[in-house]
């Protein structure tokens, strides 16, 4: 294995009565190059316009009914405010659907490190046709109506550009959303926030008593933070 390839399993906690381990699987075998500033017209009214906005590229398996409007109010919305709010960025979810080879994928295996590997090639092969960038800010993420496998409801590359979340639970978008900008499992906790406790969105196994506090601690807000810190 090259030097420069740091392979790290970090499991995401069961969304089932057991609530243990479901996953993340951590890629981070490059750093990312020098971003050159990029001239654009945009019209936000509530952020700073001179931060390049947050881009999630997500794709809607086939398997899944729900509408868009329920997706995004149930597993986005939270965590957009809460990414806007962190980083000061505009946050934008694009959904995809019924696209044949990236809606359709076979998603369930019981090696979620192959199933990684192979989505991880498709969505770079979907950003290369569309010429979208290779940056911090740009993502692809494939939503599944259910998990990779017994242990595994989602993963993602750290710092990277690609993962997969399972809508079992509706913290595993914005668990998986956390790794891609860098947040980690060390800096996730359970935290006591409206007379109950309720689980961060990097905690590594949620219980099933508690509650979802739809935040990221402080020191995973530094985390992504310092990672878009050379970004536009």
């Amino acid at each position: 294995m090259p030097a420069l390839l740091k392979l790290t399993l970090a499991l995401f906690g069961s969304v089932f009565i057991a609530f243990t381990a479901q996953a993340t699987i951590a890629i981070d075998d490059t750093s990312w190059a020098p971003v050159k500033p990029q001239i654009q017209i945009r019209s936000f009214k509530a952020l700073p316009v001179d931060k390049m906005p947050i881009f999630i590229h997500t794709f809607i398996h086939d398997d899944i009914a729900e509408s868009q409007s329920e997706i995004y109010a149930k597993h986005f919305l939270p965590m957009v405010k809460e990414i806007e709010g962190t980083t000061g960025r505009r946050v934008s979810v694009q959904f995809i659907r019924h696209q044949p080879t990236y809606t359709d994928f076979a998603y369930e295996n019981s090696d979620e490190q192959a199933t990684y590997q192979s989505w991880s090639k498709l969505a770079i092969q979907y950003r290369n046709k569309q010429n979208l960038p290779y940056q911090q800010t740009t993502k692809f993420l494939l939503l599944t109506r259910n998990s990779l496998n017994s242990r595994v409801g989602g993963i993602a590359g750290v710092g990277e550009q690609v993962g997969i979340a399972s809508l079992k639970s509706t913290i595993i978008v914005g668990h998986e959303v956390g790794h891609m900008l860098d947040a980690s499992h060390e800096n996730g906790e359970v935290l006591f926030r409206s007379a109950w406790w309720c689980d961060s969105y990097m905690v590594p196994s949620p219980n099933i008593l508690t509650s979802n506090c739809n935040i990221y601690t402080d020191a995973n807000r530094e985390r992504i933070n310092a990672f878009l810190k050379n970004v536009p």
